[in-house]
């Protein structure tokens, strides 16, 4: 009697789980009379109430669990479901060992047809989890209300938010006016931060809702048009075209938010100006390191938080009034339960948010430090390559869990010619001019009159665009400048090259040719 009262308990449980992934195409509008369970995708069709997938008709053998795993998949199609997740819904309440999702995961890249590498229906987000990323329609059969899904929630708020009050006020008065705003800026600034953030506090100018999209874990250009619909709670025909994706949102006042677009920046630019354009009542928030450069955009960009100047004298309620030392001190405090910032380690946490340039992901990665250094030796350790590995929380996206990966993440989407340049004026420690950086930069003398030149001047300019490096005017004229954590990841690179000395010979000789008693070169 025992096992069979514990038997029933855990299929229960089991239930209760699988309905808080039930399929959103379950869920019908209240004023239809059917539903469907059905699911459409390519040549399949997965059925929950018969618990059956079918390619062109005919069953494709599949186990229970693993069935399991593709109900919970495309309960969330476009999002992406950790492992702990899916290990929760699939076997509620027991403890298995991570090989044994693999495993299922596994039968069904078998049973759909996909490879690790080539995943049509099923994508693994390294570090995260798995995506259900087919363009899914319900039964033809179907009402069109049953079609009707629960729109997914936006990420949590963050805990709290340190020195960007002023940011959100312009931020939220600028996309209430312009309708497409794209906060740019360079890794680790806060960007998405405050773009769940706006979604929060503008939800009452929005009655339809707002859709978040991660784009961030999508591998191509075709998964976009899904992922936005799944955001907003539909799903795509396989044959998609742009009104389909024009139906969901049409006369809805909602907020779509873009978020990591640079990756898919093209096709992004070109989907996001048609959908402004055709519907007058969409909002649309995107985040990107460089801006869209599409019809209709107003580009919005973030700077570091404010840093304390060498000159500060060495009291905390001085150094407070900062916000940098304001949030790296919150950050440490989260990691060290009763740390009070003393005068003696004032100037020590005023360098250190200097060296990291006010960058909120390098501060809070240096505060995860304190603990196992002390702030003398988080200082000392941050004038080495150490703090690009420092590594953040464990549930924030792959590309933001160290520095260095996230400057990976940019680095690999500049082309060839925008690398070397980046890698050679990483020499530069502070400003520098435009003709410092052509004489670096140009590694043959003979063309700095020619083509390189005028490269070198092109890709300064990209450079810019992308956020990684600043442009700064001064008395002397404009400067720019690379962010020092950015400045020691360029010199990681160059080291990997045969580029170096080359580099610091131009270097030394522009230096030595550059006039006496005229305007300075940094």
């Amino acid at each position: 009697m025992c096992q069979l009262y514990f038997r029933e308990c855990y299929l229960k449980l089991q239930e209760d789980n699988m309905m808080a992934f039930a399929s959103p195409l379950a869920v019908a509008h209240p004023g239809n009379q059917g539903t469907s369970d059905d699911l459409h995708f390519g040549p399949f069709r997965l059925s929950r109430a018969e618990r059956r997938l079918e390619r062109d008709g005919k069953l494709v053998p599949l186990g229970g669990r693993a069935l399991d795993v593709l109900f919970a998949l495309a309960a969330r199609c476009g999002q992406v479901v950790s492992k702990a997740e899916l290990t929760r819904v699939v076997w509620p309440g027991v403890i298995v060992e991570e090989g044994n999702l693999r495993f299922h995961i596994v039968a069904l890249r078998k049973a759909l047809g996909d490879s690790a590498q080539d995943g049509r229906y099923l994508t693994t987000v390294a570090g995260r989890g798995y995506c259900f990323t087919a363009a899914a329609t319900p039964s033809p059969n179907a009402p069109l209300g049953a079609t009707a899904v629960q729109v997914p929630q936006l990420p949590l708020r963050t805990r709290r938010v340190i020195g960007i009050d002023a940011t959100v006020v312009d931020a939220s008065s600028e996309l209430l006016a312009r309708r497409f705003l794209t906060l740019v800026g360079p890794p680790g600034i806060g960007k998405t931060t405050l773009a769940v953030k706006l979604g929060h506090d503008l939800l009452e100018y929005f009655p339809d809702g707002v859709a978040f999209v991660e784009l961030g874990a999508l591998n191509g250009d075709a998964l976009v048009p899904a992922a936005i619909a799944a955001a907003a709670g539909h799903s795509l025909p396989v044959d998609y075209r742009l009104e389909h994706l024009l139906a969901i949102f049409r006369d809805r006042r909602m907020l779509l938010i873009l978020d990591s677009c640079e990756h898919v920046i093209d096709f992004v630019a070109d989907l996001a100006e048609k959908l402004f354009s055709c519907l007058p009542e969409l909002s649309i928030l995107a985040t990107s390191r460089e801006s869209l450069r599409a019809e209709g955009e107003h580009v919005f960009r973030l700077f570091p938080l404010a840093c304390p100047p060498p000159t500060l004298p060495p009291s905390k309620e001085a150094a407070l009034c900062y916000s940098a030392v304001e949030f790296f001190i919150d950050r440490v405090q989260a990691n060290q339960l009763g740390f009070q910032l003393s005068d003696e380690d004032t100037p020590l946490v005023g360098e250190i948010c200097r060296k990291l340039d006010g960058i909120p992901l390098a501060l809070e990665l240096a505060a995860g430090r304190v603990p196992a250094y002390g702030i003398r030796q988080t200082a000392a350790l941050l004038n080495g390559h150490f703090r690009l590995l420092w590594e953040g929380r464990r549930t924030a996206p792959l590309r933001l869990q160290t520095l260095s990966a996230a400057l990976d993440w940019s680095y690999e989407l500049l082309n060839e010619p925008e690398r070397a340049v980046l890698r050679r004026i990483s020499i530069f420690v502070g400003y520098f001019t435009l003709d410092a950086a052509i004489a670096v930069a140009c590694l043959d003398n003979s063309d700095r009159d020619n083509s390189d030149r005028h490269s070198v001047v092109r890709i300064l300019a990209n450079l810019v665009s992308k956020s990684l490096v600043a442009l700064h005017e001064t008395p002397h004229g404009v400067r720019y400048r690379l962010l020092d954590t950015t400045r020691v990841y360029g010199l990681s690179k160059i080291e990997a090259t045969d580029e170096a000395r080359a580099v610091a010979y131009n270097h030394a000789r522009f230096c030595y040719s550059y006039p006496s008693g005229g305007e300075p070169v940094y």
